[in-house]
């Protein structure tokens, strides 16, 4: 059989469930259908992506849609990504060199049901138009170690391209693949070592060796923007051994319906302010500025003046 002239993968088994979802939500705008073992994907010692990248990465995922496991080029217009995805031409090469030189470790399950790892990068094969042409496009293959690992995949997330998009933390945006992966499960938690959590956050070697950096500087933060954006909560409980931090217990479950709905909200509002709302210090900050205006006005009144600048008339009929 073949798709647009194209034989279709020999690695695909006959039926693939991950393959059904995208097909069924390939007409959701928001909806971005990921592997379960993609989401759950590791990086060596060393390896990482940026934000940025992992933003991009995202969305050739849902642009390549029910043919992402197949060897073809797909296509999308510089104009198109973009609209979506505000990036300077020479930004958008450098993130598409990261995805090409990215090492993924992706853990599969062969038909005999035996586990291994199998690695590779994002994409092994990009093509960039010079975009002074008309309708210049970036065309794109995913690498063999990530189509067979989408091909053969059973599982699946449903992660928000607006959630995506307005992360300000890689951890964040990892943190959230991960959990979105679990979300819908009758589980609420999960173990994971250090060492394993590190590799599956991309933390760079070197980097965050400490517990209490690693807490707040990664955990703590995706927590806090998860929390803000998400359709479930997240938490996270750490593991001891004696004194020593061994591991972590991530939990999770579904907000409810006003939550969610305030999830929502918060995905169409502007950046701008986003942190500050997130901390709760909106209410706050609004709160002072009325104090210092009642403040104000009470000075100017005694000083004869309105707050709009006009001297009030003080003298007798």
């Amino acid at each position: 059989m073949s798709r647009n002239g194209v034989p279709m993968s020999k690695d695909r088994p006959a039926k693939s469930r991950t393959l059904d979802a995208i097909r069924n939500l390939q007409d959701h705008p928001d909806a971005i259908v990921e592997a379960g073992e993609v989401a759950d994907m590791r990086f060596p010692a060393g390896g990482r992506m940026s934000l940025r990248g992992a933003k991009l990465f995202h969305l050739l995922i849902q642009t390549a849609g029910v043919d992402v496991a197949e060897p073809i080029m797909h296509r999308l217009t510089l104009a198109s990504l973009n609209q979506t995805f505000h990036v300077a031409i020479p930004e958008l090469i450098d993130l598409v060199d990261e995805l090409h030189t990215t090492t993924l470790k992706l853990r599969l399950t062969d038909s005999n049901g035996r586990t291994y790892t199998k690695s590779g990068p994002i994409l092994s094969d990009v093509e960039r138009e010079d975009e002074g042409q008309a309708q210049a496009e970036l065309r794109f293959e995913f690498s063999p170690a990530l189509r067979k690992a989408i091909a053969n995949s059973n599982h699946w997330a449903v992660i928000s391209k607006r959630a995506v998009l307005s992360f300000e933390s890689k951890y964040s945006l990892r943190l959230y693949t991960i959990l979105s992966l679990r979300a819908g499960l009758r589980k609420t938690s999960d173990d994971f070592s250090m060492d394993e959590l590190r590799e599956m956050l991309g933390v760079p070697d070197g980097r965050l060796t400490v517990w209490k950096d690693f807490r707040r500087r990664a955990l703590e933060k995706a927590i806090s923007e998860i929390n803000h954006l998400a359709g479930f909560h997240a938490g996270f409980i750490p593991l001891k051994r004696g004194r020593k931090i061994i591991g972590v217990r991530l939990t999770w479950g579904l907000k409810d319906h006003d939550a969610r709905a305030d999830a929502l909200r918060e995905l169409d509002r502007p950046r701008v302010g986003r942190k500050e709302r997130r901390e709760g210090r909106v209410e706050r900050i609004l709160e002072l500025e009325g104090l210092q205006r009642e403040d104000l006005a009470t000075a100017l009144t005694a000083a004869g003046m309105t707050a709009n600048g006009q001297w009030l008339d003080t003298s007798s009929d």
